[in-house]
């Protein structure tokens, strides 16, 4: 759904070149918390890498906004399965 969204956002007529910079970014820190979390098993950098990629799928939902709104509802989703993340991180680093 990500990449519908960006697609979208790209074949629009007022798209701005840094939203697609912060998108490219955002999948930049989509990767490494994996890689940190999974690989690495530090929590607290996962969670800290996972808290980075909201705020960027926030502003990237705030941007998408402005030029493409089917953009914005492909990104929901992707937000709340990050929050639910978020959630997860949080109660294993209290737990642990």
């Amino acid at each position: 759904m990500m990449t519908v969204a960006i697609w979208f956002y790209w074949h629009s007529k007022n798209r701005n070149m840094n939203t697609v910079y912060i998108y490219f970014i955002h999948l930049i820190f989509n990767t490494t918390w994996s890689i940190i979390f999974f690989v690495f098993h530090n929590i607290l950098l996962a969670l800290i890498v996972l808290i980075i990629l909201i705020v960027l799928i926030i502003i990237l939902i705030i941007r998408f906004k402005r030029v493409n709104l089917l953009s914005v509802y492909l990104m929901i989703p992707y937000l709340l399965w990050c929050c639910f993340a978020l959630i997860l991180n949080t109660s294993l680093l209290i737990l642990n």
